[in-house]
């Protein structure tokens, strides 16, 4: 599966393509909100590790990882931020849900021996998973510095850096092509 770090990249790439309306953050803090959420957004479905840890009951990859808790959750999100802040609901919620289902894309591409992911419960119980994984797997039970996470460190890095280099070269085309 992806790691937070291509979650986060991806999710704060998809919010510089995505056309949104400058939501209102605080510029005196250390984090902006620009940055911080579309990367709280993308990793959000893997906090399901919590209740895993408080109960011992395998919680990850399940609802969370789900197109109705996407909804749901982009649903719930959008509208306390948009009465909070007097933003636009609805070019929140697309950006929401467009960002928390880039982590279902990533994840469902993801090489796994185990099942894949039940996208769409609680309408189907099928598991789904791509014939054509993107992500390398890895393997938690060997421990955190088993020499096999060599290649997943460094497809992820590759990746990270190809994603912001699009991003990078985007931008700088688009600036220099407003100022001709």
């Amino acid at each position: 599966m992806p790691s937070p770090i291509a979650h986060s990249v991806s999710g704060y790439v998809l919010a510089k393509f995505l056309p949104q309306e400058k939501l209102k953050y605080y510029p005196s803090r250390w984090w902006s909100w620009e940055i911080f959420y579309p990367v709280f957004v993308a990793i959000f479905a893997d906090f399901d590790f919590l209740p895993q840890l408080i109960t011992g009951e395998r919680f990850h990859r399940g609802i969370t990882h789900t197109f109705v808790f996407a909804i749901a959750f982009s649903l719930i999100v959008s509208w306390l931020i948009s009465y909070c802040r007097k933003s636009c609901f609805k070019q929140l919620f697309f950006l929401t849900l467009v960002i928390y289902s880039s982590h279902l894309v990533l994840d469902f591409f993801t090489a796994t021996s185990g099942s894949g992911l039940q996208l769409f419960w609680p309408f189907t119980d099928t598991y789904l998973k791509s014939a054509i994984p993107f992500f390398p797997s890895v393997h938690h039970s060997r421990g955190l510095f088993d020499p096999s996470h060599l290649i997943f460190i460094i497809w992820e890095s590759c990746y990270s850096i190809l994603v912001l280099s699009v991003l990078w070269f985007w931008k700088n085309y688009s600036s220099r092509k407003l100022s001709e």
